[in-house]
C-alpha cells in the first residue's frame, strides 16, 4: 500500500494542476499580506514616532515660553448681554391693525457664519470598560479613565520658572498621552461639542486633583493644548487658571487680548480681582478656538422630565401627543456661556424629541398644501407654548436650544422663532430666513411661486419671503403686526 500510495501523492499535481497552482496563489498571497502588513506597521511606527517626536518637540519650545517673562494683560471691558426689550405679550392677529401688504425694506443681509475645521484627532483603539479605574460622572453619565500618576505634575509655585519646570517634566516622554486620548475617547462616546470637551477636561482634572485648583487649570490647560485647542495658562494674586479663546462672542464675562485675540478666564481666577498676568506665544501653529456652536447632539445618560401634553383645538383637532427631554441635557444647556441667539437656532434637536415631534409634524401637514402647512405650523408655535420673556421668567437673557421649549414653562419670541424655522425647514423643505427688529424676532418664509400667499414680504437674493410671526396669535402667514410696519428688519439668512 505504501508504494502506491506514494505514486498516487506524486500523481496528483499532474492530475490536478488547480490544486497545485491554488497552492501556490495561497502561498504567494500569504506572502504578499505578511509584506505588506509589516511595511504597514513600520509605516505606522515611524508616522507615530515623528508625531510624538512633534508633539515633543512643541512640548519643549512651549516649556520654554512659559519659562520667559509673563506679562500684565488689561481686562477688557465686558460687553453685556443683549437684553433687549421684547413684546411682553404676544401680538394678535384680531387686532385688526396688521401693516398693508407689500414689500418690506430691510437693514443689512448676514450670511450664516462659515464653519470652523474640526481638530484632527486620531483615537487609540479602547479599552475594556473594567481597564478604567478611574471613576466619575459627567452630566448624570457615568466616565472612565486609566489610572494617571498625580505626582507626575509638581507645582512648586506658580511663578514662571515654577510652571515651566512642571510642564517639562507633566509632557516628557509622552507621559501625558494616554490621558489625553482617555478624555478624546470620552469625547466621541458622548458626542461632545468643543464647549462640552472643555468642560469634560475640566472634569477629569478636577478629579485627578480635587484639592488644588492651580494643579487643575494647569492640567486642562495641558489636556486642551495636546488636544489641538487654543488655550493658554494665566496668574492672578498667586492662583493659577485657564484662558480660552472662543470662535463666537461670549457676553457678560472678562476677556482679554493677547496676540491680537480675544481669551476669556476659566477656573477661580474668575472671582479674584487682580491684574492678570499670561505670556505671549500659542502651543502650537493655528490652533482650533473653543467653538460655542453644537454641531451634534450629546449623548448624556437619560433622565428623563416630566411629561407634557401638546393639544389645543386652535391649531389642530388632532389626538393629543406627549414628550419629555433628557434632563441631564437641559442641566448642560444651563452652562452653556451667553452667546448669539443665532447659534442656538443651528442647535441640532434631540434624537428623542425628533423621533416624536417630526412624525406628528408630518402627520399633521401631510395633504396640504404649501400656504395650509406653513399656517399650521403657525399655529402650532402660537397656542402650544405659553409666552414670557427671559427677563420675567429667568432673570436674564436666555435665547433656548430647541429643546429646552419643551422643558420650561415659557418661551419667547426668539425661541419660537427658532423653533419655526426648524420646523418649516425640516418638515416642509421651504427656506426660511430670521427678521431681526430692535425689540423682536420673527421669520419669514420662501414659498413656491405656484402658491398663492398674499401679505407682506421681504426680497432676499432676488426672492421673495412672507412674514411669518410665530409670536403673533392668529397671524397667517403674510401678516405683520401694524407696529413694525415703519420698522426695517435685518435678514439672517439660516442654513438648510
Amino acid at each position: 500500500m505504501k508504494p502506491l500510495f506514494a505514486l498516487v501523492a506524486l500523481l496528483i499535481p499532474f492530475c490536478c494542476p488547480e490544486l497545485l497552482l491554488a497552492q501556490s496563489t495561497e502561498s504567494s498571497f500569504e506572502k504578499y499580506r505578511r509584506e505588506k502588513k509589516a511595511e504597514f506597521e513600520t509605516f505606522r511606527r515611524e508616522k507615530k514616532t515623528e508625531f510624538e517626536q512633534y508633539r515633543q518637540r512643541l512640548n519643549e519650545e512651549y516649556s520654554r515660553v512659559l519659562g520667559s517673562s509673563w506679562s500684565t494683560f488689561r481686562e477688557e471691558k465686558r460687553k453685556d448681554p443683549p437684553m433687549r426689550p421684547k413684546p411682553v405679550t404676544p401680538f394678535s392677529a384680531a387686532d385688526g391693525d396688521g401693516a398693508s401688504a407689500g414689500k418690506v425694506p430691510v437693514g443689512k443681509v448676514v450670511k450664516p457664519a462659515p464653519a470652523i475645521p474640526d481638530v484632527p484627532v486620531t483615537l487609540p483603539e479602547p479599552a475594556p470598560a473594567a481597564q478604567y479605574p478611574v471613576n466619575f460622572s459627567f452630566f448624570n453619565t457615568p466616565c472612565g479613565i486609566g489610572r494617571f500618576d498625580t505626582s507626575l505634575l509638581s507645582l512648586t509655585g506658580t511663578d514662571n520658572a515654577s510652571v515651566s519646570s512642571a510642564w517639562s517634566k507633566l509632557t516628557d516622554n509622552e507621559r501625558l498621552t494616554p490621558l489625553v486620548n482617555d478624555c478624546l475617547r470620552l469625547r466621541e462616546e458622548m458626542q461632545l461639542c468643543d464647549w462640552g470637551y472643555l468642560m469634560l477636561v475640566e472634569k477629569v482634572a478636577a478629579t485627578l486633583y480635587p484639592r488644588s485648583a492651580n494643579s487643575q487649570a494647569f492640567l486642562a490647560v495641558a489636556l486642551l493644548n495636546q488636544s489641538g485647542y487654543d488655550t493658554r495658562l494665566c496668574v492672578k494674586r498667586g492662583s493659577l487658571g485657564m484662558l480660552y479663546h472662543p470662535a463666537h462672542q461670549i457676553y457678560g464675562e472678562s476677556s482679554y487680548i493677547i496676540d491680537g485675540k480675544n481669551y476669556y478666564q476659566r477656573g477661580a481666577i474668575e472671582n479674584i480681582d487682580a491684574p492678570m498676568s499670561s505670556y505671549n506665544g500659542d502651543f502650537r501653529e493655528s490652533p482650533t478656538p473653543i467653538r460655542l456652536t453644537i454641531d451634534r447632539y450629546p449623548r448624556f445618560t437619560p433622565r428623563p422630565s416630566s411629561s407634557r401634553t401638546y393639544s389645543s383645538a386652535s391649531w389642530t383637532m388632532a389626538p393629543p401627543f406627549s414628550l419629555s427631554v433628557n434632563s441631564s441635557v437641559i442641566d448642560f444647556f444651563d452652562k452653556y456661556p451667553m452667546v448669539d441667539w443665532a447659534i442656538y437656532g443651528a442647535a441640532p434637536l434631540s434624537p428623542e424629541l425628533k423621533s416624536v415631534l417630526w412624525p406628528v409634524m408630518k402627520l399633521l401637514t401631510d395633504g396640504l398644501d404649501e400656504l395650509e402647512a406653513v399656517n399650521l405650523l403657525l399655529s402650532f408655535n402660537n397656542y402650544a407654548f405659553e409666552y414670557m420673556t427671559d427677563g420675567d421668567q429667568f432673570g436674564r437673557e436666555k435665547p433656548f436650544f430647541l429643546d429646552e421649549n419643551f422643558y420650561y414653562p415659557y418661551n419667547d419670541c426668539e425661541d419660537r422663532a427658532i423653533l419655526f424655522a426648524r420646523l418649516v425647514n425640516s418638515i416642509l423643505g421651504l427656506d426660511v430666513v430670521y427678521l431681526k427688529y430692535p425689540i423682536h424676532l420673527a421669520t419669514a418664509v420662501r414659498f413656491s411661486p405656484s402658491t398663492p400667499v398674499k401679505g407682506s414680504y421681504v426680497t432676499v437674493d432676488g426672492h421673495r419671503y412672507y412674514v411669518c410671526d410665530p409670536t403673533c396669535i392668529g397671524g397667517k402667514a403674510g401678516y405683520l403686526a401694524g407696529q413694525f410696519s415703519a420698522s426695517t428688519p435685518e435678514v439672517y439668512k439660516i442654513l438648510p
